[in-house]
This record gives C-alpha cells, sequence and structure tokens, in this order.
C-alpha cells in the first residue's frame, strides 16, 4: 500500500503527461481527495486511527481518473480499495460508504463544485 504523497505524485505525473499542467493539478487534487476521504471514512468507522495501510491508494487513483470523484463513494470501490485485513475492528462497508458520501458531498460543496470527473472539464 501507498500513501497520500505518492498517490498525488503519481496522480500529477499521470496528469501532466495526458493534459499539460491543468491536468496534472487536476487529477493530482483530485486523486489525492479521493484518497483522503476514503481514509478519513474508514478512520470514522473503526475508530482506527492507523487505516492507511488498509487503503489500496493506486486503485482510488485509477478510479477517480476513471470517473470522477464519485467513484470513492461506490460500494465496489470501496471493497477494491480496502484491505479488511489491514484493519484492527471488522469493517461495515455500508458505513463507511455512507461517511465517504458526506465527507464528498462536503468537498463538492465546499470547493463550489460537483464530484464529476476534473479530467473531462
Amino acid at each position: 500500500m501507498i500513501g497520500a504523497y505518492t498517490v498525488g505524485k503519481k496522480a500529477v505525473t499521470f496528469g501532466y503527461k495526458r493534459y499539460g499542467i491543468p491536468g496534472a493539478v487536476a487529477s493530482g487534487g483530485a486523486a489525492l481527495v479521493g484518497y483522503l476521504i476514503v481514509r478519513r471514512a474508514l478512520e470514522s468507522s473503526t475508530n482506527d486511527r492507523t487505516v492507511d495501510s488498509a487503503i489500496d491508494a493506486s486503485e482510488i487513483r485509477s478510479a477517480v481518473a476513471e470517473t470522477g470523484l464519485g467513484a470513492v463513494t461506490e460500494k465496489e470501490t470501496l471493497e477494491r480499495v480496502i484491505d479488511e485485513e489491514q484493519v484492527d475492528t471488522r469493517v461495515d462497508m455500508a458505513d463507511v460508504q455512507s461517511s465517504a458520501e458526506d465527507e464528498t458531498e462536503e468537498v463538492a460543496d465546499s470547493a463550489g463544485g460537483d464530484d464529476s470527473n476534473p479530467e473531462k472539464s
């Protein structure tokens, strides 16, 4: 599993190669926000602050690049990116999904936009 810095760095590189500087900013930011949303949702549902090793950040980056920030609210995506064996307590995916939806709405509201794919703008 890789951390937030690596997720952002890889997404920025991908976005830059594909779309130039605007793509680097958009893809890097979206992937990093997606990772942070999943991490916060998992932390709040498990009351465990050491969940970084349970999150597959490269899968989050791929999902966000394909379908936008809303991908982190889909149950299938969450099941792919969270390794339940790495978390000390049982993971309720419905609770994680609900928390991720709340976090995504909060991010979208504070950014003044929606959760669509920034690379398609």
